[in-house]
């Protein structure tokens, strides 16, 4: 305080200026650097999570394209075969019953899927065709998708069903077709999870592959048991393998499916981990988890810059 008190008076408006300047400029610059990080970080969560939720579309895309062409042709396939025996029938090969009888039996030998099946129904919703002998004859209108059936005859459905003994419904899906003659609704039907070697990655394998952010981030697809389905360099490895440095990020993926999960990651070559960003979601119909992930040092890069601007700034 003595040596402060015998400066000149100059001295003395120059030391307090240049503390409130200092402070002012420090404070200043926090506020500027922590506004900034924030809105880097939002930015890097956004972009990640719009590119998964572009990964979900593509899949969800492809699968739907897969399943409907799927069951269309097994539909359309029966409606020839009902149209054909339709034929033999007013060519007084067969009786009409007959008739009606051998196409039941065509169709009731056919399997979609492991547990999938045809059947037909009226304009009434009576059941016709079905591989349970006791609903043959029932009516069964009272469902909501059986409403949709009677209504439209023709096109693609999607519905949750419910089997007696299982705890929840599952997703199914049919696509029905329509043979007047005999006012069938003929509908190949099954559920979506067993549709699953009907995906095809190469469907979608450029537009994901095509994903990138920073400088190296990348998408990717593994199944909830770590193997990889889809990756840039690594596809068909089991993920978990990979998880050298024992933080076991792959496990808490597949434990939790949909998220986000900061982990250090080091590639052959660099000295040491880095931290990488992975955001998360979860396919259940095909037991797929997509993410995608990048360094967050590639992310703050322009953050690095702005603080050595600041430093200087307050230096000089």
């Amino acid at each position: 305080m003595r040596w402060f008190s015998d400066l000149r008076i100059r001295y003395k408006l120059l030391v307090c200026y240049a503390t409130v300047f200092t402070l002012s400029m420090s404070l200043g610059s926090y506020i500027i650097y922590t506004f900034v990080r924030q809105t880097i970080e939002a930015g890097i969560e956004s972009e990640l999570e719009n590119s998964t939720k572009t990964i979900l579309n593509m899949v969800r895309t492809a699968a739907d394209v897969a399943i409907r062409n799927h069951l269309r042709a097994v539909a359309e396939k029966n409606r020839e075969i009902a149209e054909s025996l339709y034929e033999q029938v007013q060519a007084g090969e067969l009786s009409d019953a007959e008739g009606r009888a051998l196409a039941g039996r065509v169709m009731l030998s056919q399997t979609i899927g492991k547990t999938g099946y045809i059947y037909c129904i009226d304009s009434s919703g009576n059941m016709l065709i079905h591989p349970e002998e006791a609903l043959g004859g029932a009516n069964i209108s009272g469902h909501d998708f059986v409403r949709e059936q009677r209504t439209s005859k023709m096109g693609y459905l999607e519905y949750d069903w419910q089997n007696p003994g299982e705890a929840h419904p599952r997703p199914k899906a049919l696509y029905m077709t329509y043979f007047e003659p005999w006012d069938w609704i003929i509908s190949a039907s099954s559920y979506r999870s067993e549709f699953r070697e009907l995906i095809d990655v190469h469907d979608f394998e450029a537009g994901i592959l095509s994903l990138t952010f920073g400088q190296t981030g990348y998408s990717f697809i593994m199944d909830s048991k770590g193997n990889l389905i889809l990756h840039p360099a690594l596809e068909g490895n089991d993920f978990n393998a990979l998880d050298r440095k024992g933080h076991h990020f792959i496990q808490e993926i597949c434990r939790r499916k949909s998220g986000k999960i900061t982990y250090p990651w080091e590639n052959p070559g660099d000295r040491t981990p880095r931290e990488k960003l992975v955001i998360f979601n979860y396919i259940p119909e095909f037991d797929w988890i997509v993410a995608s992930s990048s360094y967050l040092d590639e992310f703050y890069a322009p953050l690095k810059m702005v603080r050595s601007l600041i430093v200087a700034t307050v230096l000089i």
